[in-house]
């Protein structure tokens, strides 16, 4: 029960920050804020962290998620949803080059935070780590669907 509490609670805060995202482009740094704040939450709450290894985990989660925000992510969804035969050699080479630039930032990036994270996480608490914010990113994109469906 506390689960599905917790879920619910990130992604209405998730998406309350959305719905003002919408309405004032300026207020993206505070949107994202929120964003990142209900993610330590929900990370905190699946890792069952106490409040010291918490807060020796927090400033490298937020450098950490600095760092992942500043990736494209939509160059590693373009390829997926693109009709490959309608693209030119030069296109679909771009394309292609473009994703594979993404995916080594992304890795590289988990490569060098690993390293950090596990001064205060163990192996498999890294692995909840990531599979928490796979969980947040599906329940976002699910919302916001929904939301899409719904106009």
């Amino acid at each position: 029960m506390k689960k599905i509490i917790s879920a619910l609670f990130l992604v209405l805060i998730l998406f309350t920050g959305f719905v003002a995202l919408s309405q004032n482009p300026d207020r993206l740094p505070l949107v994202h804020q929120r964003m990142v704040q209900a993610k330590l939450r929900e990370i905190r709450f699946q890792l069952k962290l106490d409040q010291t290894t918490f807060d020796q985990f927090r400033p490298v989660y937020l450098k950490y998620e600095r760092e992942i925000s500043e990736i494209d992510f939509r160059n590693l969804a373009r390829m997926m949803k693109v009709d490959a035969d309608s693209l030119s050699l030069e296109e679909a080479d771009r394309l292609v080059v473009n994703q594979m630039e993404t995916a080594k930032k992304l890795i590289s990036i988990r490569e060098k935070y690993y390293k950090e994270f596990r001064t205060v996480l163990s192996p498999q608490q890294i692995i909840k780590l990531y599979q928490t914010e796979a969980d947040v990113r599906k329940k976002v994109m699910q919302e916001m669907k929904r939301r899409m469906m719904s106009r």
